[in-house]
């Protein structure tokens, strides 16, 4: 297994990105990342209405040979589980999860844990990347479209767009990313790299630009 894995979000620094550069690469798709993403290994989300924004591409969606895994934020009260299935008692809406291939119950929000029993969820799925990311062992992990930073658009896509809180969901997830960052240098070895010049975490983690990574082959 390579000792490097991308992880790949939405933001808007990935506006015009060159996405054959990722195709020799190991990755993990976040939402709709996995429309761009050339032969992702994963494909994450916890946002289970995910499934229905991207309805007009469902049938690219369910063609994709990729590992998909969803998880659960059992951290939420609203969201529970009646026999073996997961419920959002706030619609009463049961959970058709027939698509993906790993199921991951998530039970608490902060941190980074380091095993799946305990998978910290961030609240977010391009956290929930970085968590498995870093249960399946990789040593080196680089962020791209993590910014956390409204620039005039709130992603480099237009498969869905933000709400009208978006930028108070950003400083909580940034929050909540500060926090899995800093468990991850306290507690292992690992590496976590940021390659979106304008992310917020540049000032926690180092900023490598995806060009320097392909010239140096191995980082």
């Amino acid at each position: 297994m390579n000792n490097r894995i991308f992880i790949v979000g939405g933001g808007s620094s990935l506006i015009g990105f060159p996405w054959k550069m990722l195709r020799n690469e190991d990755t993990i798709a976040v939402n709709a990342a996995i429309f761009d993403v050339p032969n992702a290994n994963y494909f994450i989300t916890m946002d289970h209405s995910f499934l229905r924004k991207i309805q007009p591409m469902k049938r690219s969606f369910d063609s994709k040979d990729v590992t998909k895994v969803f998880v659960g934020g059992f951290h939420h009260e609203y969201l529970k589980e009646r026999r073996g299935l997961i419920m959002d008692e706030r619609f009463r809406r049961i959970y058709r999860l027939e698509q993906f291939d790993i199921i991951v119950k998530s039970y608490t929000e902060e941190g980074c844990g380091f095993s799946f029993g305990d998978f910290r969820s961030g609240d977010n799925s391009g956290f929930c990347g970085l968590q498995l990311a870093v249960l399946l062992r990789y040593q080196k992990i680089y962020l791209l479209g993590m910014d956390f930073a409204f620039t005039g658009r709130t992603h480099y896509h237009n498969v869905y767009r933000g709400t009208r809180d978006f930028d108070a969901k950003l400083h909580h997830y940034e929050d909540n990313f500060r926090k899995g960052l800093s468990d991850i240098k306290r507690i292992s070895d690992i590496e976590v790299c940021s390659c979106s010049e304008i992310s917020a975490l540049n000032d926690v983690i180092p900023y490598v630009p995806m060009k320097e990574i392909m010239w140096q082959g191995v980082v």
